[in-house]
């Protein structure tokens, strides 16, 4: 099961600015249910690999779950959006979300740790195929979950003109201190 990359679609190379192998990677933003830093939110981190991939990891915390001692699947499918969005640090465009399919392989207990690998598998113009597998308590464990997502590339001003004002104002407050730490 998997969104079918075109065959015209291509993996393109890295954007010039993509940071190498083994960068730890800041959050995108810190109000993100993904990797921000909200009470309840997944607090992912990622980390690139070789080629265009990332590696992440997240415990599953009781509130999390959904049936009971179970982690929610509305929680893995979170996951895996948010790090299949973090592939964009790859091509250095804003992109979001237009599908994203998730096959669940076997249950994953509340204080697992998933131990996400995602990958960009193809691009055509503004489309961009991605996709990725949780496993379960090590990067070599049984495969809880897959998932493959196509993603849309997007004008900067799309976030400006659907987002609230005073969270894309924090976001770009947040981006702006990071360069004038790392620039």
């Amino acid at each position: 099961m998997t969104l079918a990359v075109p065959t015209e679609a291509v993996v393109p190379a890295p954007h010039p600015d993509s940071p190498p192998p083994g960068t730890d990677l800041p959050m995108h933003y810190s109000g993100c249910f993904g990797c921000g830093e909200l009470a309840g939110g997944l607090r992912l981190r990622f980390r690139t690999g070789d080629g265009l991939t990332i590696h992440g990891t997240f415990t599953v915390e009781p509130q999390h779950q959904g049936a009971p001692g179970l982690a929610h699947g509305g929680l893995i499918a979170t996951a895996f959006d948010d790090a299949l969005g973090t592939l964009q640090v790859f091509i250095r465009e804003p992109a979001v979300t237009a599908s994203l399919q998730t096959e669940y392989r076997r249950p994953v207990p509340v204080g697992s740790t998933l131990h996400l690998r995602c990958t960009v598998d193809g691009r055509e113009g503004r489309k961009l195929w991605v996709s990725g597998e949780a496993r379960l308590d090590a990067e070599d464990g049984p495969v809880a979950a897959r998932a493959s997502a196509l993603f849309v590339i997007v004008a900067r001003e799309h976030f400006t003109r659907h987002g609230r004002a005073q969270e894309v104002a924090a976001a770009r407050a947040e981006r702006q201190a990071r360069r004038e730490v790392n620039p």
